[in-house]
């Protein structure tokens, strides 16, 4: 299939998409996000029902609130450190909701009732045994935990008191989490991502991406870990035993690609992961290699080995996050910054096909712009971009609909705009490419505009 055209989406067609005729609630279709509230104790997961548009109506008891504080994010246009994924996650049979309080270092468990309501189960909110969770998986009865070590109003650990982690908790009947063990990382890698396989639950990948770096020549804009530029990332290879005992079985470098001007990646820094998800039904996985631009396939085994099967070009800039549907025919990113070459004015989703022999070798056959209102700025590489961008995705359960959240990266004092931290709702065509359905400010539901949303989950009760 041809490359399908940019879409791109005016700010007229997304206000009146705000103002749509109304719809009928759907009886047991819900969504979840993080409100990553950095008041004191004010984190909070807000519920919303699902309609047939693609809108959503909140949940009448929010905020649920997790027990804990969001992670603070005013670092002057620097976008990490919320580079993470999955900090919310729903148990497969749709009973539990997990997600994280990036600075109280605790991971709060949900119950998940017939009206959509969330309710703690008993002892939550859960240490996390590291600093600053930012990523979550389940496996059956065991639930993964990565520790960033990125918060840096906990500076004392994220400077050399403490290292970052990957931990393993076993769930217990009730809900509860018993700590089991822990993997430390070494050399002051970031963590942003665990994930168990769709096809083998007894192996599970982790990346680390730390980007450090004075690209400005300010120091304030960057900086955080240290005084020392730093930028690197890998990968992990885990083993979850039956006693959910977490073992590393390999430490895996990427590869380098292209960084041409081509792909508008980053010369001069090493090709890096961001996001991943392995292919639902084969022994695959994706990574988006952010700094290349490129998507990442490698194949592994029943045993931890790992092939880097190659990579192939993406549209947007900064590849982030990576999303197969369950049939494993089509495969979304989303690409945090826009690129100018192509002309595009915000962050995009990216639809690729992996069926049948694209598994290995994925097809961009469309990208579409996230709408973004309101202004821009100069970010902490020296480029302008937009004050709000695309982070976390998921897909529906039935995969009709493909929701993103925006959140408003530009914290900057310059910025005295509360818009920006925004649930969008896209609709899947026939070919599996997305179409924008809705768009939620978050502000009126009770967002923080000096928080930053993050993690975002759809269920079917």
């Amino acid at each position: 299939m041809k490359h399908r055209r940019m879409q791109a989406v005016t700010f007229g067609l997304w206000a009146a998409l705000l103002s749509s005729s109304p719809v009928i609630a759907q009886e047991g279709r819900y969504l979840f996000l993080q409100t990553n509230d950095i008041r004191e104790g004010q984190n909070a997961v807000l519920g919303y029902s699902r309609h047939d548009d693609g809108s959503m109506s909140p949940h009448p008891g929010n905020p649920f609130h997790t027990g804990g504080t969001g992670i603070n994010n005013d670092t002057h246009g620097k976008l990490g450190p919320n580079d993470n994924d999955t900090p919310l996650v729903i148990s497969a049979d749709g009973r539990r909701l997990f997600t994280v309080n990036g600075h109280s270092n605790t991971v709060a468990v949900f119950d998940i009732t017939r009206d959509g309501s969330l309710k703690h189960v008993p002892g939550s909110p859960f240490p996390s045994h590291g600093i600053a969770p930012n990523s979550l998986s389940v496996s059956g009865g065991t639930l993964l935990v990565s520790n960033r070590n990125g918060d840096y109003h906990q500076a004392e650990d994220l400077k050399g008191r403490s290292k970052a982690s990957y931990c393993s908790f076993r769930i217990e009947a009730t809900g509860s989490l018993r700590f089991v063990s822990k993997v430390e990382v070494e050399d002051g890698h970031k963590p942003t991502q665990v994930h168990v396989s769709q096809t083998n639950p007894a192996i599970a990948f982790g990346n680390d991406f730390e980007v450090d770096a004075d690209f400005d020549g300010e120091g304030k804009r960057s900086f955080l870990a240290g005084d020392e530029a730093s930028v690197k990332g890998q990968m992990h290879v885990f083993k979850i035993g039956p006693d959910s005992v977490l073992s590393e079985l390999a430490l895996v470098q990427l590869s380098e690609t292209d960084a041409s001007y081509k792909y508008k990646g980053m010369p001069g820094v090493p090709s890096m992961p961001l996001g991943l998800w392995t292919h639902p039904k084969l022994p695959l996985l994706y990574v988006g290699f952010v700094t290349r631009n490129n998507l990442g396939v490698f194949r592994y085994t029943a045993d931890g080995g790992i092939q880097f099967r190659g990579s192939v070009p993406n549209s947007g800039q900064d590849i982030c996050w990576v999303l197969p549907n369950k049939a494993g025919t089509r495969l979304y990113t989303v690409n945090n910054l826009p690129r100018p070459d192509l002309k595009q004015g915000a962050a995009t989703v990216s639809t690729y096909d992996i069926s049948g022999d694209h598994a290995e070798r994925p097809v961009e056959i469309g990208a579409i712009e996230v709408p973004q209102p309101g202004g821009r700025f100069i970010n902490n590489r020296n480029f302008e971009q937009p004050d709000s961008t695309a982070f976390q995705c998921t897909l529906s359960p039935d995969e009709r609909f493909l929701y993103v959240i925006s959140q408003r990266v530009n914290q900057t004092e310059e910025n005295k705009s509360e818009a920006g931290n925004i649930l969008h709702s896209f609709r899947l065509n026939n070919d599996g490419l997305p179409q924008l359905a809705h768009s939620r400010p978050l502000g009126p539901d009770g967002v923080d505009f000096r928080s930053r949303p993050q993690g975002v989950g759809a269920v079917d009760r």
